[in-house]
């Protein structure tokens, strides 16, 4: 029999989940700098650390973990393994562990990286949520309260997205979201991938509200306005998925929403439908394949801006297209048989013969990657950027696991469709069963292989997924022409139905969108999640005779039905009903079994969020009262304009999710009263949530009240900041105890006394977990809101400040190398600006140290390696004699073994190259380096620079007139080319090179042509720079081709523009150019 303890360990593990499906999208973090996916992986690792924590906790109380119940314990794991997917899910778990041991970047791999988050740590968070959800969900109330959950979720969501898209978003962010939103995501396609796997979910819940509403069943007008609400959200989904102009994304929702028609069709024995469904397929298939044919019949179309993004699917040389397929070759050439990485110190990786089965481990890609970036992409993206990820789930299993790791991974998503087919009774026999497999993993193979011979290897990754589709859907067209599809009547059943087949389509639309995109945390869990409710829908429920709201955890030992055991009679089940019903009906009016209060606390941590998401206090208020109505009615990004987009953001999703929750509740106690329970809802959520939007605020107050006058005070507001996190993970933990106790009190029926052990082991766990949450998860984004506290301060070079956050920064993430190489930043920074030599040795030794310290934590990044040859490069700057030589010495030696680590980088070529012509006076060595950039990258305006420079060099080392001569015509051949190459990277490029020709041309005595050269150097220019000058010497050479006329404009230009200490200077040379008075 359960216990108190142990009802209220289930009831927070309940809490949890239904916090994670909620928090996990919703939430964003403004204070620091990455802002959304680490942020929001770190709540739901808490979330899975209380989850975890709450079931051991349970396990104790039940005596679980002691010697004489091993028995029952290794039973228990026994029945977990006959769970459907187990085998996979469990095999996927033991090759990350395995991967995650013999990774090439082992910390990283268990920790997960600096941008992303995702290692093993949070793989096992989203397994722990999965487990959670299969073995503790036993009632239908639980189900649709979870789906209640995750689509209440996507309103706020994606009202924010249509916000950002009319500029009425308050939050100033770096890029323009009105083109294409972001939403909470941070990301057009991240946001546009949520979504498509919560459309389905609404379509079901639209569905069921109908078909209630067509039946006349009892609550009609609760079914009226649950099909209102769930049809506006919907709408606002497709609206925001639009608004994202996301392709990958928008593919798999067009798939699902075909799926989610088939099935139903086939579901409602329409035959009709299910042809026609089919037949609009074709008929869309047919139209987008003429929509993406350059010059087609529909290229009006194609140019138009509201759907021309979808006319480019096909096009092989888009922009996105070329990144992907550049990444693909090189995740190709990754997992192929080559020779071992090396590390910076000359070992090498001992386990490159395993990385073909086992792969190089979670967040591996981005420092294995590197030997085998290809150059070209350099062309289509930022040449500072190495991928992460391939862009495509195929591929990034390969890397990541090997080929078991793809093995796993097929086998994973062939068992979701296969068991989600054979819960629908799609899948009734041996032959189908066969005929399924058959057609799934041929057409997959087929299509693998027609990619690979068609566009190359590098599309294995999207033939695999794409034949797998065209095998299912193949499958299904055989079973509507051919089969008979015999749904059961039983009671439940078209819940059941209905339930699993959008959590199907869900699935298989994020199928469709991971192997052109990237899973992201929002993903993630929701794919785990959405798994955990098939097996518990289609397996767990019938298996234990549940579609009624009885939990089978209440019935005795001996009378529930676990996996693997044989369902109970039905005359066995009634008896039973019959026996437990008047138990659990005790107390039918009490507070504590009203569903009302769950709901409440529930949309209090949507609006709770909602808060912490938007209140920002940007215009530096002190009273908590101003602050919210500011962040609520103002845009500080449009000098303060006013708008009630946010507000009516709050409010609808407040009134909206209330009545929704209303009429919910009502579904499953007819006899809840509309007004009292609609008003308890919005009352107490309203509340709680206005409670912590007051704290919230408070604290902004407090950061705008105090002005830092010194590096303590900076200290102080730096904390400030950072608590703001802290209250919010406070204030959640109430919610979730709170929650909790509500969910746990649900259940009425007599418990048994809890023991002492159960009680000490919560203590214990507590504080497990406590200490776990803030080491591993709130201290790594603490660190992180800190670290984005030194921008101000860096931008404007007060660098003793920065360095000073920078160093806390490091007390609460002493394990982040990508801070290290800030703070070794920050003190080679400082010393530039130090006359004093010694001052300055000290802190260029400091940068030495943090350089090197980032450098051990992760070898294989190819940036630390650099850094390093660039600090001894600026040290010989500094130095002299022998000295300098050493430094600049140890420099190359530093370049040479980045350049082991990226041989494809050509900047650290260049790098290189710079370094022998300038420092170690090596020419020609410096040609060698150069040359080889050439060959790696022959469209890098920075390689045509410096060969520009060496010939430059070369001419005035000449002793030979003609040889000069020709190397001054070389090198204006080179800074020629260099100038007619993009520089995004650098606005001062073709002004400098521009000059650089002038100077040329000045030497070659070619006055007109170094006259131009100078004229194209003003037209170029960037801001701020002395155009003076260059008009000064354009006068000189006028002057010297005897030209007094335009020698007196340019004289009279600099004179006008220079600053007040030449101005003297230059109105004698004007003075020199007038003409003489009369």
């Amino acid at each position: 029999m359960p216990t108190k303890l142990s009802r209220i360990c289930e009831g927070i593990m309940e809490a949890a989940w239904l916090a994670a499906v909620i928090l996990v999208p919703l939430f964003f973090n403004i204070y620091s700098s990455r802002i959304f996916e680490p942020d929001k992986i770190t709540l739901l690792r808490t979330l899975a650390l209380v989850t975890l924590g709450a079931w051991i906790v349970k396990l104790i109380d039940a005596g679980g973990m002691q010697l004489a119940h091993l028995t029952g314990l290794r039973s228990s794991l026994r029945a977990l393994f006959r769970y459907p997917l187990a085998a996979p899910v469990f095999a996927l778990a033991l090759l990350y562990l395995i991967s995650t041991i013999f990774s090439v970047t082992p910390r990283v791999s268990l920790l997960g990286s600096y941008q992303r988050l995702q290692g093993t740590y949070t793989t096992f968070s989203y397994l722990v949520l999965f487990l959670a959800l299969v073995t503790h969900i036993r009632r239908r109330a639980q189900v649709d309260r979870l789906i209640t959950a995750i689509v209440l979720t996507s309103l706020p969501i994606s009202l924010y997205g249509v916000l950002q898209k009319y500029q009425l978003d308050p939050i100033p962010w770096g890029g323009d979201t009105s083109v294409r939103i972001a939403a909470n995501m941070g990301n057009s396609i991240f946001v546009a991938a949520y979504l498509i796997m919560v459309f389905p979910l609404t379509m079901g819940r639209i569905v069921h509200s109908f078909h209630g509403i067509l039946r006349e069943e009892r609550g009609l007008w609760d079914q009226v306005a649950r099909a209102t609400i769930y049809v506006f959200i919907a709408c606002l989904q497709v609206i925001a998925l639009y608004m994202s102009g996301s392709r990958g994304p928008a593919l798999g929702w067009l798939t699902g929403v075909f799926f989610l028609f088939l099935l139903l069709s086939l579901y409602w024995k329409k035959r009709w439908l299910t042809y026609a469904i089919i037949g609009a397929a074709g008929l869309m298939a047919i139209f987008l394949f003429v929509f993406n044919l350059p010059g087609g019949p529909l290229q009006a179309l194609r140019n138009s801006p509201a759907i021309g993004r979808f006319g480019l699917l096909l096009d092989a040389q888009s922009n996105s297209a070329l990144v992907r397929k550049y990444i693909w070759q090189g995740a190709a050439k990754l997992v192929s048989p080559h020779a071992p990485l090396e590390f910076p110190d000359g070992r090498t990786d001992r386990f490159n013969s395993l990385r073909l089965f086992i792969g190089y481990g979670p967040e591996s890609m981005y420092v294995a990657y590197n030997p085998f970036y290809v150059p070209e992409l350099a062309q289509v993206e930022r040449r500072n950027a190495s991928p992460d990820r391939s862009h495509n789930e195929t591929w990034d299993s390969m890397v990541i696991t090997g080929v078991f790791g793809i093995l796993v991974y097929l086998a994973l998503f062939l068992s979701i469709f296969y068991y989600g087919l054979k819960w629908l009774r799609l899948i009734n026999s041996l032959p189908q069963k066969i005929l399924f497999f058959a057609c799934s993993i041929g057409a997959g193979l087929i299509g693998a292989v027609a990619f690979v011979l068609w566009r190359g290897v590098e599309y294995f990754g999207v033939g695999l997924p794409f034949g797998i589709l065209l095998g299912l859907l193949f499958y299904l067209t055989l079973m509507a022409v051919f089969g008979r599809f015999e749904a059961s009547s039983g009671p439940g059943e078209s819940w059941r139905s209905l339930t699993l087949i959008v959590l199907l389509v869900a699935i298989v639309s994020h199928f469709v969108e991971i192997n052109f995109g990237i899973a992201i945390a929002s993903t993630r869990t929701y794919f785990w999640a959405y798994m955990a409710l098939m097996i518990v829908v289609g397996y767990v429920l019938p298996s234990s005779a549940e579609f009624v709201n009885v939990p089978a955890s209440d019935l005795p030992e001996g009378e529930i039905n676990h996996p693997g055991r044989r369902a109970e009679s039905a005359s066995s089940r009634k008896k039973r009903q019959t026996r437990t019903t008047p138990a659990r009906e005790r107390h039918p009016n009490s507070l504590w079994g009203n569903p009302v209060l769950p709901s409440a606390l529930i949309l209090s941590i949507l609006l709770c969020t909602l808060g912490f998401n938007i209140f920002t206090n940007s215009g530096g208020l002190t009273s908590t009262g101003a602050i919210i109505w500011t962040s609520l009615t103002r845009l500080p990004q449009q000098d303060f304009r006013f708008s009630t987009g946010v507000l009516a953001l709050i409010l609808i999703t407040w009134i909206a999710a209330a009545f929704l929750m209303t009429a919910e509740n009502r579904m499953l106690k007819p006899d809840l009263p509309w007004g009292s329970a609609l008003v308890a809802t919005l009352g107490l959520s309203a509340v709680i949530a206005l409670a912590y939007w007051l704290w919230h605020t408070g604290m902004l107050a407090t950061i705008a009240s105090n002005i830092a006058g010194d590096l303590e005070g900076v200290l102080r507001q730096v904390g400030r900041y950072a608590s703001l996190l802290s209250q919010y993970y406070a204030y959640l933990a109430l919610l979730l105890l709170a929650l909790g106790a509500m969910l746990a009190m649900e259940n009425t029926i007599k418990r048994s006394r809890s023991t002492i052990l159960g009680f000490v082991g919560a203590s214990v766990m507590g504080l497990v977990v406590l200490l776990l949450t803030v080491t591993t998860n709130l201290r790594v984004i603490q660190a992180d809101i800190v670290f984005k506290l030194a921008e101000p301060f860096t931008r404007s070079g007060q660098w003793p400040v920065a360095i000073t956050i920078y160093n806390r920064v490091n007390q609460l993430a002493p394990n982040e190398d990508y801070y290290y190489l800030f703070l070794g930043r920050a003190y080679l920074e400082n010393a530039k600006t130090l006359s004093d030599a010694d001052e300055r040795e000290v802190l260029i030794r400091q940068a030495e140290q943090d350089l090197k310290r980032a450098q051990a934590l992760n070898p294989l990044n190819t940036d630390h390696t650099a850094n390093l040859a660039r600090l001894y490069s600026l040290w010989a700057t500094f130095s002299e004699g022998d000295i300098r030589i050493q430094k600049a010495q140890t420099s190359s030696d530093y370049f040479a073994r980045a350049v082991k680590l990226s041989p494809n980088n050509a900047r650290l070529w260049d790098e290189w190259a710079l370094l022998y012509l300038n420092f170690l006076k090596q020419p020609e060595e410096a040609y060698i380096r150069l040359r080889r950039s050439l060959e790696i990258d022959r469209t890098y305006y920075w390689t045509y620079g410096l060969l520009g420079d060496y010939y430059s060099q070369l001419a005035r080392q000449a002793v030979e007139e003609d040889q000069r001569r020709q190397a001054f015509r070389q090198a204006i051949q080179f800074y020629a080319q260099a100038m007619q190459l993009p520089a995004p990277g650098d606005p001062r490029a073709k002004f400098n090179y521009a000059l650089a020709t002038g100077d040329a041309y000045i030497q070659l005595s070619e006055l007109p042509q170094a006259i131009r050269s100078y004229l194209q150097a003003i037209e170029v220019a960037p801001q701020g720079a002395e155009l003076w000058r260059i008009e000064e010497v354009i006068a000189q050479l006028y002057l010297e081709l005897g030209d007094r006329d335009n020698a007196l404009i340019f004289a009279e230009r600099a004179y006008h523009s220079a600053p007040a200490d030449q101005a003297e200077r230059l109105q004698q040379l004007v003075n020199q150019l007038s003409p003489t008075q009369p």
